[in-house]
């Protein structure tokens, strides 16, 4: 790996190794070191950002993959020989909860992997080939860091501007832009053309033009969040203490534009997370400006930003920003300084909305001053941080901590659901250098389980609906696929499947 990172340093101080059409095909049907994955609002597709990280290829990609398909060459989870009824590879469940003709057939479509593959790859069955249930595919710059999607606004009823329902936003750090795709049932469009590329316009950050300050976005884009309906973006910038501002628009073909860079000699220097503040509005609603949470390499302290409209301007005229409010130290740790991923929960508060009858203001007002769960993945030591803020401000303190094993790196928030149908939250943690995915739960306080992975676990999605994790595994270049299914207890927090053939690293072979 050191060595891959000595590849990497000449072309990140070049601000990219390779023009147009120079250097070898980026190979848009394999995923390679991803970085980045999202499924779409109705659980249809599953997308993945490769990141061309070992310099390989002249690029990056952005695939699509079909859900269902992929589903469907997975084994079937089991509890009982009844929940076999309908399975492709047999009726009979076997102790380790998969549908198969008998205890000792094998309950994989693609077959059985050896035992010597399954040390490096956990998982029984044998890779899924990606064509199978790839839907589409684009070419991005290299070294992708990132990736969020946000649905299309709704506004009277009526889907906002009338384009593709959905959009995915990558940062790049070989040109330091921010790469942004449309998205329709599972088709990319950012006007890749014959060219198979992304095209300039949907490329934002590195035109001078495309704001009213003569801005570039930095070099070293890293982390991505924005406000539930995707209008404002900040991307932090890992080397040189900056929070970036994008503002989406929704109508027609104009797409992000930064809009301001934000950074001070209070902000520290390598700000690796970001998370925006949830706000939970009914019609009616006046929103509060949006805020963001920031964590750093180098500072034990989470540091919030808010937007400014600057509203007193119109038209091409806005000059919007973003207000450093200070930050907060890290105390639930011994040293707490070299900050990872960041996730915020709010389904507290909103579900304390939802018990308010009508108009009940007082009851609205209490429940928008119930807690956000805060959640950070820290490394000194290895642990998950557990914090809540304190309304109306916002700003989190941190009282808890959670042992884990080497390397926390990303952390997110999903819902699973019970055996009896309840959807419960879970914190799901991915710990990069010790091949584990920590699963909290806490509504009990407890890790629920320890996931076994492949080598680096890195991006981390959870479908709900097919009660499954996505992790993308950057070393070896595939995504792996774990149930979390809690009906079938033997194989809650497994591999069921691979999608994509391993591939080591090219150093290390």
């Amino acid at each position: 790996m050191r060595r891959l990172i000595q590849l990497v340093i000449p072309c990140v101080l070049l601000s990219g190794c390779f023009g147009p059409g120079e250097g070898v095909e980026v190979p848009q049907d394999q995923i390679y070191f991803p970085v980045g994955l999202a499924v779409d609002k109705d659980a249809e597709h599953l997308f993945v950002v490769s990141s061309d990280f070992d310099l390989q290829y002249n690029g990056g990609a952005v695939q699509s993959y079909d859900l269902g398909q992929l589903q469907a060459a997975l084994p079937q989870r089991c509890a009982t020989d009844a929940d076999c009824a309908d399975a492709v590879m047999g009726s009979h469940c076997q102790r380790g909860g998969l549908c198969a003709e008998a205890e000792d057939t094998t309950p994989c479509q693609q077959g059985d992997r050896s035992d010597a593959d399954r040390l490096l790859f956990p998982g029984r069955c044998k890779p899924i080939e990606p064509k199978k249930s790839q839907v589409d595919t684009v070419k991005i710059g290299a070294f992708a860091t990132d990736a969020i999607l946000r649905a299309r606004p709704v506004v009277n009823g009526e889907s906002e501007g009338g384009g593709a329902p959905e959009r995915l936003f990558v940062p790049v750090r070989g040109d330091s832009t921010l790469h942004w795709i449309d998205l329709a049932e599972g088709k990319l469009e950012c006007g890749q053309a014959g060219s198979g590329a992304c095209d300039e316009q949907h490329r934002a950050g590195n035109d001078t033009t495309e704001n009213v300050r003569g801005l570039k976005l930095n070099a070293e884009p890293f982390a991505i969040d924005a406000d539930a309906d995707g209008r404002n973006i900040v991307v932090t910038n890992q080397t040189t203490g900056t929070a970036s501002l994008f503002t989406n628009s929704w109508q027609g073909p104009q797409g992000p534009k930064l809009a301001f860079a934000l950074a001070s000699d209070r902000i520290p220097q390598r700000p690796v997370g970001v998370a925006a503040v949830p706000q939970f509005l009914a019609e009616g609603d006046q929103p509060t400006e949006d805020a963001f949470m920031l964590t750093f390499r180098d500072s034990a302290q989470v540091r919030l930003v808010r937007f400014a409209p600057d509203g007193g301007r119109i038209g091409n005229d806005e000059r919007p920003y973003l207000i450093d409010g200070g930050g907060v130290g890290i105390d639930a740790n011994s040293v707490g300084s070299d900050s990872r991923g960041i996730a915020i929960d709010g389904s507290a508060r909103q579900s304390a909305r939802t018990r308010c009858a009508g108009d009940d203001t007082d009851c609205l007002g209490a429940a928008n001053l119930v807690p956000l769960d805060v959640y950070v993945a820290n490394r000194a030591p290895s642990t998950l941080l557990i914090g809540r803020t304190r309304p109306p401000q916002e700003y989190p303190y941190f009282f808890d901590s959670v042992a884990l094993t080497a390397g926390p790196s990303r952390v997110i928030v999903g819902q699973v659901t019970t055996p009896s149908g309840a959807d419960e939250t879970r914190v799901f943690v991915a710990c990069f250098d010790s091949r584990r995915i920590f699963v909290y739960d806490p509504q009990r306080s407890r890790i629920e389980t320890e996931i076994l992975t492949g080598r680096g676990p890195h991006a981390l999605v959870v479908d709900k609906d097919r009660k499954l994790l996505y992790v993308g595994h950057f070393t070896d270049s595939y995504v792996g696929v774990y149930s979390l299914d809690l009906a079938s207890p033997a194989t809650y927090g497994t591999m069921l499947g691979t999608l994509g053939e391993p591939k080591s690293p090219r150093a290390s072979k």
